[in-house]
Order: C-alpha cells, then sequence, then structure tokens
C-alpha cells in the first residue's frame, strides 16, 4: 500500500480527515454541484461535438494518398457513392418500369438532400431503361451525395428518400419486403452503409446511460438490501461523468481531440461500471470499520485510509495503459485514450471524494435497513474456495491454470473482419440491398475496386492484363485525367467476391502485381488501388502494427507501476503473468460464444487490442484490491493466514464488482452494432474469468504458494510490529 495504507489506525491522513470531517463533510457535495454547474453552463458536451465523419487512417496510408490522386485527377471532392436498388420478386415489369424512368427524370430536376448531379441512367426511355436490368428481377441507379458522418443530415437524406419514393409510387418502397412480390427500394453503398450506421448510434448514450443505470442500481439493491446505499455510488459516478462530459467537450472545441459515438458509447459504460467498482471498495471497507468504531465519521477516515491507495493505484493503471493508445495510429483506438483515461480518473477522483462525504451525511443509516454496529460486525465468510487454498494451493492453482490454459488455447483460431455491411444488422436497409445486389449483379458491384496508374504508363491500356487477376470479374475500360502534372489512367475493377470481405483483401497484391508487370519495369508509373477494399487492407495493417507497438508498452507500463506499488519483483511478474493467461483465455471463450454459438465469421478488427487494454487494466485492478488486502493482513500473522484472511475480506466485494462491471459492459450488446455486441461480450467474459478464477483461486493459490518470498526483494512484516519496508 501506499503510505496512507500504512498508516496507523489512530492517525488517519489530513485529506480523510476533511473528505469525512464534522464540519468539513459538506464541502465536498457542494464543490462538485459546483464545478459540474459551471463546466455544464459554460462548456459543450462532449456528444454535441461528435466529428461527423474522423479520419481513421494515417495521411500516408495507400488507400489516403490513392483516394487523394483519384480525386485530385477526377475532381471526385468529397462525394460518397451510393446504390439505389429497385426489386420485385419474380421480374420487374413494364408498369415498375416506366415508373422508374419516371423517377429517375424526378430526381434529376429535384434532387435528393445531399444529391449530387443527375443520376446516371436519368433521361433514359423505359425501353433502354430495360436493357440495365439484371436477372429480370433487379435495377441498380448509382447516385452521388455530397460526404458527411453528420448523423442528423444523414437522418434527413433517407427521409427526403422516403418522401420522393413516396409521391411517385404512393408507396413506401424502403419499408415493403423483398419477399412481399410488389416493388421495393433498398439505398446501399457508402452512402447506405453510413446512414444506417449513424441511425444505430443515434441517441446510444442516452440508451446505454438509462440502461447500464437501471443495470446498476438492481445489483446493488441485490448485493447491499438496501434502499438508500445503491444510489451513493450512481451519484458520484454520474457527477464524474457530466464533469467529463464537459471537460471533454472543451478539449474537442479547442481541437485538442477528437470525440465520435463509439467513444462515447463505449466511455459511458467504462465509466460507471469503472466508478461503481471503486466506490464499491470504499463502501466496504466502511462497513467493516463501522463494526469497530463508534463514530461513523472516524470509521470512514480509517476506511478511506486504507483503501485509498489500492483505488488510486488502480485507477492510474487503468489510465496508463488507456493512454498507451495514444501511440496507435489507427484512428478510433487513438481517439479513445484520453476520454477513457480522463472518465476513469475522474471516478476514481469521485470515490475518494464526493462519495465518502456523501457517506458521512448519511453516516450508518446509508446502510438501512442492515445497519453495522459496533461489535456486530458479520463474521467472514470462508467460503470453499478459501478452504481449498489454504489446504491445497498446488492445486487449486494447477486446475485454474489448466483451465485457464484449456480457453487460451482457441484464441489463436480466431479470425478478424473489416466488414462492416455484415456488422450491421439483417434488418438494416443498405444490408438488404446489397443482398439483392449480390444476388444479380454479383458480389462485388457493390463497390468495385479503384486501380490508379499515374505517369507515362498511364496511356497504356492494362485493362485484358487486370482481367486475368485471380478473383477479377470484368474491369472496366481507363477513364483519364491528370494530377500533379502527370497523367492518371483509372480502371473500375469488380472482384467475384464481397469486396469487405478478407478474400477481397487478399486480391489487392496480386492486382497490383499484375499492373506492374503489365506496365512493366522501366515505364516511371505508379499504381495505387482506393476503396473500401484498400481502405479495410490499410486499416488491418495499421491494426496489427498498433498491436505489436501497444501490448508491449502497457505491459512494461503495468510492471513498474506494480514494482513501484508493491515494491516486489516476484509479486509484479505473477500478476502479470496471471493477467495476461486470463486475456488469452477470454479471447479463447468469447471466439468460442461469438463464432461457435452466436455464428460471427471474424471479430471486428480491433477488438482484441481494445479487449487486452480494458482487461489487463482493470484485470490488474483486482489484483491490486485482494493483494494490497493479504499484504495489510501478513502484519498481523503468517501468510497462509493473511491470504485466507484476505480472501474473506475481499471475496465479497470483487465479487461484486465483478458482476456489476461485467454487466455494464453486456449493456453494450444492447445496442444492434456487431462490434460493440463482440466487443461487450469478449470484455464482460474476461471480467467474470479474472473475477472467478484468477482473483478467487489462482492468485491467492500461487500467492499461498510463494509464501514470504511474494514480497521479495523486500522482506515480509514482522507480524509482532507490522513494520515492513513493503507497500502492504
Amino acid at each position: 500500500m501506499t503510505n496512507s495504507g500504512t498508516r496507523a489506525q489512530g492517525q488517519p491522513h489530513g485529506l480523510f480527515r476533511w473528505v469525512a470531517g464534522r464540519r468539513t463533510r459538506f464541502i465536498p457535495l457542494l464543490l462538485w454541484i459546483a464545478v459540474t454547474a459551471v463546466l455544464s453552463f459554460t462548456l459543450p458536451s462532449a456528444t454535441k461535438l461528435e466529428a461527423p465523419s474522423p479520419q481513421d487512417l494515417p495521411a500516408t496510408a495507400q488507400s489516403v494518398v490513392a483516394a487523394a490522386l483519384q480525386s485530385a485527377a477526377f475532381g471526385q471532392k468529397h462525394e460518397t457513392p451510393g446504390i439505389l436498388v429497385f426489386y420485385r420478386k419474380g421480374g420487374l415489369g413494364a408498369h415498375d418500369i416506366t415508373q422508374i424512368s419516371r423517377y429517375l427524370g424526378q430526381l434529376a430536376a429535384q434532387p435528393l438532400q445531399g444529391q449530387i448531379g443527375r443520376p446516371a441512367l436519368a433521361g433514359l426511355p423505359a425501353a433502354a431503361l430495360k436493357g440495365a436490368i439484371k436477372d429480370k428481377t433487379t435495377l441498380a441507379v448509382p447516385l452521388f451525395f455530397r460526404t458527411t458522418g453528420d448523423a442528423a443530415q444523414l437522418a434527413r437524406r433517407t427521409t427526403s428518400l422516403e418522401t420522393s419514393l413516396r409521391q411517385q409510387f404512393s408507396a413506401d418502397l424502403l419499408l415493403r419486403p423483398a419477399g412481399s412480390g410488389r416493388l421495393v427500394a433498398r439505398l446501399t453503398g457508402a452512402e447506405g452503409i453510413a446512414a444506417d450506421a449513424a441511425g444505430l448510434f443515434q441517441n446510444a448514450d442516452v440508451t446505454l446511460l438509462a440502461a447500464t443505470t437501471v443495470l446498476i442500481l438492481l445489483l446493488l439493491v441485490l448485493i447491499y438490501r438496501s434502499p438508500i446505499l445503491p444510489f451513493i455510488p450512481l451519484v458520484g459516478v454520474g457527477f464524474a461523468y457530466m464533469v467529463t462530459q464537459s471537460v471533454l467537450g472543451a478539449l474537442a472545441k479547442a481541437h485538442l481531440i477528437v470525440i465520435d459515438a463509439e467513444t462515447v458509447s463505449i466511455m459511458t459504460v467504462l465509466m460507471f461500471g469503472a466508478g461503481t467498482d471503486y466506490a464499491l471498495l470504499v463502501v466496504a471497507r466502511y462497513r467493516e470499520q463501522l463494526g469497530r468504531a463508534q463514530n461513523h465519521l472516524r470509521a470512514l477516515q480509517e476506511a478511506l485510509g486504507s483503501a485509498a491507495g489500492a483505488v488510486a493505484m488502480s485507477a492510474g493503471t487503468v489510465m496508463a495503459a488507456l493512454l498507451v493508445l495514444l501511440l496507435s495510429r489507427y484512428g478510433p483506438e487513438h481517439r479513445f485514450a484520453i476520454p477513457f483515461a480522463l472518465g476513469v480518473g475522474m471516478t476514481a477522483l469521485a470515490s475518494l471524494t464526493l462519495v465518502p462525504a456523501l457517506l458521512a451525511m448519511l453516516g450508518r443509516a446509508a446502510f438501512y435497513p442492515f445497519v453495522p454496529r459496533p461489535g456486530h460486525t458479520p463474521a467472514r465468510r470462508e467460503g470453499a474456495v478459501a478452504r481449498a487454498v489454504s489446504r491445497r494451493p498446488w492445486l487449486v492453482a494447477a486446475s485454474a491454470t489448466v483451465l485457464l490454459l484449456g480457453l487460451a488455447a482457441l484464441a489463436p483460431g480466431i479470425r478478424t473482419s473489416y466488414d462492416l455491411l455484415s456488422a450491421l444488422p439483417r434488418t438494416a436497409q443498405s444490408r438488404q440491398g446489397s443482398d439483392l445486389l449480390r444476388q444479380a449483379y454479383g458480389p462485388g458491384s457493390l463497390s468495385p475496386v479503384t486501380l490508379l496508374v499515374a505517369g507515362p504508363g498511364a496511356s497504356r491500356d492494362i485493362a485484358a492484363s487486370l482481367a486475368g487477376t485471380p478473383g477479377v470479374q470484368t474491369v472496366s475500360a481507363p477513364a483519364y485525367g491528370r494530377a500533379h502534372g502527370a497523367r492518371v489512367a483509372a480502371y473500375q475493377v469488380t472482384l467475384r467476391m464481397n469486396p469487405f470481405s478478407n478474400a477481397a483483401m487478399a486480391v489487392l497484391p496480386h492486382l497490383e502485381a499484375q499492373a506492374r508487370t503489365a506496365l512493366g519495369p522501366d515505364s516511371g508509373s505508379h499504381v495505387y488501388v482506393s476503396g473500401p477494399t484498400a481502405q479495410n487492407r490499410d486499416d488491418a495493417s495499421t491494426v496489427a502494427r498498433d498491436t505489436a507497438v501497444v501490448i508491449p508498452v502497457v505491459l512494461a507500463l503495468i510492471a513498474v507501476l506494480l514494482l513501484a506499488y508493491l515494491r516486489s519483483l516476484v509479486a509484479a511478474v505473477y500478476l502479470i503473468a496471471t493477467v495476461l493467461l486470463s486475456f488469452f483465455a477470454a479471447i479463447g471463450l468469447g471466439w468460442l460464444v461469438l463464432h461457435d454459438i452466436l455464428g460471427i465469421p471474424g471479430l471486428a478488427g480491433g477488438v482484441v487490442l481494445y479487449a487486452f487494454v480494458f482487461l489487463v487494466a482493470l484485470g490488474e485492478d483486482y489484483n491490486i484490491f485482494m493483494i494490497s488486502r493479504i499484504w495489510q493482513e501478513r502484519r498481523l500473522g503468517p501468510m497462509p493466514e493473511a491470504v485466507r484472511r484476505g480472501m474473506a475480506a475481499t471475496g465479497g466485494v470483487i465479487t461484486a464488482a465483478g458482476l456489476i462491471l461485467a454487466g455494464t459492459f453486456l449493456v453494450l450488446t444492447a445496442l444492434p452494432l456487431q462490434i460493440l455486441l463482440e466487443f461487450g461480450v469478449v470484455a464482460a467474459l474476461g471480467v467474470l474469468v479474472d473475477t472467478f478464477i484468477v482473483r478467487s483461486a489462482l492468485v491467492p493459490a500461487l500467492t499461498a504458494i510463494l509464501g514470504d518470498r511474494a514480497f521479495w526483494p523486500s522482506h515480509a512484516p514482522n507480524p509482532a510490529t507490522g513494520q515492513s519496508d513493503v507497500s502492504g
């Protein structure tokens, strides 16, 4: 423990005497209210400054360079393609074709909101339009829109499309089931996907906040069986959440950070889960002290003196691990760092100031109707696992290790996916539209790859050579433009597979090699590939780079923090080892659930790295809670007794904290977006594995086996004096 943790019981730290003082206990609440009110009225909320379409890849990424070249050569700046699909099961009739022809003419005269230019098929008579129909059932109409990621604008565009279709066809074609046998329409392509994705995140923070609050409240009522106490952690985290929103809004307004909807959603869950955990530790220590002290303020001061070090260290570990994400180059990972670290730090601050102040004001009544009284401290429950650890630590450690290794063995089999389309719910308009396109035009028609040749070789037509690349369905004739003083040729390449799939990404190197071979070694030309397939490939390589950089830094940082806190090399090594084993077990178990039970073909890119940072940092939280208590108990007796007493003292609170944190992560699955489902499931399973296997069995068993060697190079405390040079 820190110095506050080793302070004699009669001398609580001055800060704690102030937070839980008879005359000063109201000050923290008044300060939090004042700060929250001032910031809320003077600063914008983070949710109001979410970036509409933040850049995920660095400017040097090949697909970004290619997109800039394409934009310069062909003037396609800030344009997002969409595909309006018309379909009738059984075939489009003459009346359908006539109506569609009139509708396209209407779009040419009265464009949709955000639409750029005329539809490609507008102005064609019905007879000519019939030739563009595929499989007699499907007609795809390319449209272009001004690029935006603003959810409100995308929603207005969808409404504009609904209104125009209803005016022409006297029906809402977007809502008709595709199998109804009637004419239906679906908007897909990049514009449709963006609209559906933005719609899923609309008001997501409000939904998650409400669901998380209700879940935590119910769990706390079940745990404490009190109508008062459950509200205290929620009030503390609620104030921390409001302050964090304002501070992040100020940082975003100053362009120091970028906020997106996904960051806000996960931050909400993290703050309420972690903040409740920190508050639970303070409450548990307070209830324990109430069984010994007559004065509830004195009991609270003593509780803070013993809990503050663990809370501060735990929050610091999580914050440090999250800030390492600043080393990431992939936008979503990089954007997580500051909001998440700030949120965790703010909840820890609230747990050590506002929560104790509320407890000080309510006194013992906070625990009503089960009010702890001096001399009536409930006996610590020593469960079956605690007894097994004390009697057969080798058996417990071996059993837990074998179980974790068995789950971890599933981890190497995981597959990743960057297919945003398949991550959308099956009811999404863009996904249904892509299915209709795939059936009639082929899977690659949704988003052709654009291959660019810049330089002297651009004058050479290499379409025939490109068409011979395995995986390529068709190649268009080249279009020509100029950029940066050089001629540029662009080929639209339609693949034979889903353009968002890993298989499509694997075709790109062969396509680029085929182009270079056709151009010859001395052409002096450069070959680029743009489009979603190329972006996915760059996403995958960037995430792989970030994973290789972030994971070692996080581990090294946590090791340094543990060494500084525990002053024990042995403890730091086995604590990190157990959390690593727990992480791989969680990934393996998560893959088993998501892939084999839920049928998800691959984890979204970045989920593994997100899970690593969260689970390793939060897993060390629980280790710190337990080990710090065992270190304290070692001052009162030998190590086997200290392990048994430490497990009995922390088992209930850590189990409760684990259940609450796992539950809050599962709240993410309430949003119908697959990446949040995957992250929520993996994180929740990881927390449960860490709570019920690593914390409950493996760590205490290893500590019991090592005995006083766990303190090395420090020395175990002398039970007679309680003195030691370790931070216990």
